[in-house]
């Protein structure tokens, strides 16, 4: 099972992240290099591995 979060950022762009644990939202974002003002929207989605 791999956890993945997408946001979704105010100019239309969707950037995903494969989410480990431990990871905090700073840290998520600092991957991402988005400022948390840039996001609009975060969703997660768990895949079932195949």
């Amino acid at each position: 099972m791999k956890k993945v979060k997408i946001y979704t950022l105010v100019d239309g762009n969707e950037r995903i992240i494969i989410i480990e644990k431990g990871m905090m939202l700073r840290e998520e974002v600092y991957r991402l290099g988005v400022r948390e003002s840039d996001i609009l929207h975060i969703q997660l989605v768990i895949q079932e591995e195949e």
